[in-house]
């Protein structure tokens, strides 16, 4: 018995570990953007009711939420840590936006962004620049994009916030931003 309180104690220490720092690995850190910063960037985007919002990489969903219950947005995360995508639907759940949002377990990297009217991204510059010219060849012509924190390499945004931690693209010339290819 004595024993059982100090392997559950360690258990759980190595789950949090792995949660948090393991996903850097897969190209991006967890820390979660604060809801000042998802309000603003959904704002900065013009985001409207019915839009459809693909979170890339969704972690605990509070962008999914903010998107779907203060915009109206049909949101999509796309999360490949369980435990977070388990996260993402508990509080989906609990705020009563079953219908509007959706948590895939997904790698990012193997997806079809087509129907996104906004995409919200929270990924390393590596990551970026791998799943930027995809993600360009896919999208539609009138989509816009935030990153937070990081930007791709080479590419120009729109817009930047005054701290330079959230960036905006507006897609509305075809399927190039800034001949970024």
């Amino acid at each position: 018995m004595s024993l059982v309180l100090p392997a559950i104690f360690l258990c759980l220490i190595a789950l949090a570990v792995l949660t948090i720092y393991m996903p850097v690995f897969f190209g991006a850190p967890w820390h979660p953007a604060p809801s000042s910063a998802i309000q603003y960037s959904l704002d900065l985007c013009e985001a409207k009711p019915g839009e459809i919002l693909y979170d890339l990489g969704s972690g605990d969903g509070r962008v999914l939420v903010t998107a779907a219950g203060r915009y109206g947005l049909r949101c999509v995360g796309i999360e490949i840590d369980p435990l977070k995508a388990w996260i993402s639907r508990f509080l989906v759940r609990r705020m009563g936006l079953e219908g509007q949002v959706d948590i895939l377990r997904r790698s990012v990297f193997d997806f079809d962004y087509a129907d996104a009217d906004i995409l919200f991204i929270y990924m390393s510059h590596q990551a970026l620049d791998r799943l930027f010219p995809e993600i360009l060849r896919q999208l539609k012509p009138t989509a816009r994009i935030i990153c937070y924190r990081f930007c791709p390499r080479r590419l120009e945004p729109t817009k930047v916030s005054d701290e330079k931690t959230i960036f905006f693209y507006r897609f509305n010339k075809g399927n190039r931003v800034n001949e970024y290819y």
